[in-house]
């Protein structure tokens, strides 16, 4: 693992998987709090023990929660993919410069993607996921040239 550490391009890589890890986790808390609010519980225990008395399930998500859900259906989507495809662009031979571009442009993205989501803001969701999603192409179009 030190040999992970020593690479500053590897560091740069970690902490925005860390960050990225951070947010998601938010993003779920963000869904429960969603449903908390509006009573949206889907399962009958969920209902049972977190909502007011007498709450039951429903079928259907209030369109609140089914909003928060898509933020973390679209994380989902993206993130696991900068995962896989960061951490190949780092180990094909990333400078520390390509690492802080295209990694923190990546993380900057998703999170601002998510404020953007959450506040129903566009055409700002819009840039914020070409913006990341362009960075992760780019990665991979460095992965090729770095092997070749």
């Amino acid at each position: 693992m030190e040999m992970f550490l020593a690479n500053p391009a590897f560091r740069v890589y970690a902490l925005c998987v860390a960050v990225l890890g951070v947010k998601m986790l938010a993003s779920a808390v963000y869904t429960g709090t969603r449903r908390q609010k509006v009573g949206g519980f889907i399962n009958p225990e969920d209902a049972t023990t977190f909502g007011a008395p007498g709450a039951a399930a429903d079928a259907a998500e209030a369109p609140e929660v089914s909003h928060a859900l898509r933020i973390q259906r679209n994380d989902l989507e993206n993130i696991p993919l900068f995962f896989a495809v960061g951490l190949v662009y780092i180990l094909s031979g990333a400078s520390l410069t390509g690492a802080i571009v295209f990694c923190g442009l990546f993380t900057v993205a998703r999170v601002a993607h998510t404020f953007a989501y959450m506040n129903h803001l566009q055409p700002a969701r819009a840039i914020c996921f070409g913006i990341g999603g362009v960075s992760t192409l780019l990665m991979i179009f460095r992965i090729i040239l770095n092997i070749l």
